[in-house]
């Protein structure tokens, strides 16, 4: 008896100098192959920049 589906959500965080989008595509491209491009429901990129560090003294 199979087991029934179960949606997965894996969240990560990386810093790059390389194109987020580009390495966004070929992180989707590596799941679609692990789960199948139909299994895949649904994949996001979210590009958040980085700032200088701001001291918090007075």
């Amino acid at each position: 008896m199979a087991a029934e589906p179960v949606l997965v959500t894996v969240e990560l965080r990386f810093k790059t100098s390389e194109d987020p989008q580009q390495l966004g595509e070929r992180i989707r491209e590596s799941v679609a192959l692990i789960v199948g491009q139909p299994a895949l429901e649904e994949f996001r990129v979210r590009v958040l920049p980085l700032g200088e560090k701001r001291s918090r003294g007075v």
